[in-house]
């Protein structure tokens, strides 16, 4: 799927964790470290990935290192998961409320950041 075949089904706007601006790639998501270290580990292509959970702490440290950028439901910029996103230098989009339950697996997602408001783009492929 080349980025020409998505189309943008959804905008969520939290918390930008911290100064690292944009980042995109494809969706996983997780609802525990272990969980999204399996995945992680299963991911047989190169594809940049954006990990999407309830919240991170540091728990979740060794994960977001593999990772391009975070989005989560719960957090803040003074939350854990911005500590977390911040020492790894990675965007994140903290405290959307809904994005476990929104986003789905393999969508797209671009996300942008600046001061301390960050949206995630969600994209998903075209139907035909």
């Amino acid at each position: 799927m080349s980025k020409s075949d998505l189309k943008e089904r959804l905008i969520l706007k939290g918390w930008a964790a911290n100064q690292i601006s944009q980042t995109e790639g494809k969706a996983f998501i997780s609802q525990t470290p272990e969980a999204a270290r399996a995945l992680i580990s299963s991911f047989q292509d190169e594809i940049p990935r954006i990990l999407v959970c309830p919240r991170i702490d540091w728990s979740w440290s060794d994960v977001v290192n593999d990772v391009a950028g975070v989005v989560t439901d719960h957090g803040t910029r003074v939350s854990r998961g911005s500590e977390v996103s911040g020492i790894v230098q990675i965007p994140a989009v903290l405290g959307t409320k809904t994005a476990t339950k929104q986003i789905r697996e393999g969508d797209f997602i671009k996300i942008f950041c600046e001061g301390m408001e960050a949206i995630a783009k969600v994209y998903s492929a075209k139907t035909k």
